[in-house]
Formats: structure tokens, C-alpha cells, sequence
């Protein structure tokens, strides 16, 4: 399942999941996804945490509870450490950034499915694990 509120974004998604000959779902809609994963609890949920003009990262919380056997990937244009770090402490099993090349997309998704997580090389506890100026996270 994906979720992006960008319709090329889940169409890219969606021609790496129909290749493999898995079923796909995908929605642009808050309201519709958490719908959708109560209803088939799909085995991975990939999702930008930057949706809707709104963090995702409560959201994924809310994910979590509906479907806790659901494989999280986030798939994201933000890679600040702050949020990967944040990822990481609710349970995401991957992380990948949408500037990078399309294979990190396809090799993280065989990577979380098997069981593995998958996650930016960095340092989660340096300098840049702050949230960047300017952001606000709320924390429910």
C-alpha cells in the first residue's frame, strides 16, 4: 500500500509493487488510508512523513495501532537526522529518501519484507539529530 498525496509518486510506487505481482492499493487521503489498512492490513505501507502540509509521524502511530503487523517504509524528501531518528523510536522498519536513485526504493522494500530494516547511513545521534529551524513536531 502507499500512501503520497503526489499521484506520480504513487505511480512510480505502484509499477515496482505490480512488477513483483503483488496486489496494490494506494490513496492520496488521510481519512482513506487509515480506512484501507483497518480494512485489508496490508503486509507494507509506504508513506512520506511530509503530508498534507502535516508531520506524519503521529500518524504512523496511528498506522501502527490498526496494523501492527504492517511493514512501515517511509519514503520521504525530508532526511534531516531529526526525523529519521524519530522513525526509528515508533517502529519504522525503513527509510528511504526520494532523491535517491529508484533502486533504493525497490532494495528497501525486499529488505523490510524479509524481516531487515533499512535505514540512511548516518549518525542519529549527531549534530544535525535536532529538528531543523523553522519545523515544528508535535508529539500526541
Amino acid at each position: 500500500m502507499v500512501f503520497d498525496e503526489h499521484p506520480l509518486i504513487r505511480y512510480a510506487v505502484k509499477n515496482l509493487i505490480v512488477k513483483r505481482g503483488w496486489q496494490f492499493l494506494d490513496t492520496g487521503c488521510q481519512k482513506k488510508t487509515l480506512k484501507l489498512i483497518s480494512t485489508y492490513k496490508p503486509n507494507l505501507i509506504i508513506l512520506d512523513i511530509l503530508m498534507q502540509g502535516c508531520l506524519g509521524l503521529n500518524y504512523i502511530k496511528k498506522i501502527r495501532q490498526l496494523s501492527p503487523t504492517s511493514k512501515v517504509l517511509v519514503f520521504s524528501s525530508l532526511l534531516p537526522t531529526f526525523f529519521i531518528k524519530r522513525c526509528l523510536e515508533i517502529g519504522v522498519n525503513g527509510y528511504v529518501y526520494k532523491k535517491d536513485a529508484l533502486y533504493n526504493l525497490d532494495g528497501a522494500i525486499d529488505a523490510v519484507l524479509t524481516g531487515h530494516c533499512c535505514f540512511p547511513d548516518i549518525d542519529v545521534n549527531g549534530e544535525d539529530s535536532r529538528l531543523p529551524l523553522g519545523m515544528y513536531y508535535h508529539e500526541e
